[in-house]
């Protein structure tokens, strides 16, 4: 087994932007969480668990998971996640292994994204691009 490699604090990058979901066929927002490392055997897939509150988000990365047929293939590992009706401002959490917490809050118009607070915790492992 090869040792990890350190590669910064930032382990995650979420990208969070309007998009047509085609299964459901509206708009939406997206929330595509990528792993900052590129893997060089398989490629995985990001397993998130996603809940809804009250003018809040929570999305708990769960781990890494084959993507169907385990050929060889290399890249970094995502997921995507797309919310429906959101409308207002709402803080949102992104919860990693090991229940470590990072938080920001957006406000969201016409599934059109913009930040109103962004990470603040001491050791941030997630980096956020907001397609407005």
């Amino acid at each position: 087994m090869y040792p990890r490699i350190d590669k910064g604090p930032i382990e995650y990058t979420l990208e969070i932007g309007k998009t047509y979901n085609r299964d459901q066929q509206r708009d939406c927002l997206r929330f595509r969480f990528r792993t900052v490392e590129d893997f060089l055997h398989f490629q995985y897939r990001l397993a998130i668990e996603e809940r809804h509150g009250n003018n809040s988000l929570e999305f708990a990365l769960r781990g890494l998971k084959t993507r169907g047929l385990t050929l060889p293939a290399a890249g970094k590992a995502e997921g995507d996640v797309d919310v429906f009706d959101l409308e207002g401002t709402y803080s949102i959490t992104i919860i990693k292994p090991g229940n470590i917490k990072n938080s920001f809050s957006i406000s969201v118009a016409g599934n059109h994204p913009s930040l109103v607070k962004g990470v603040e915790e001491e050791n941030p492992f997630i980096e956020l691009k907001l397609h407005e």
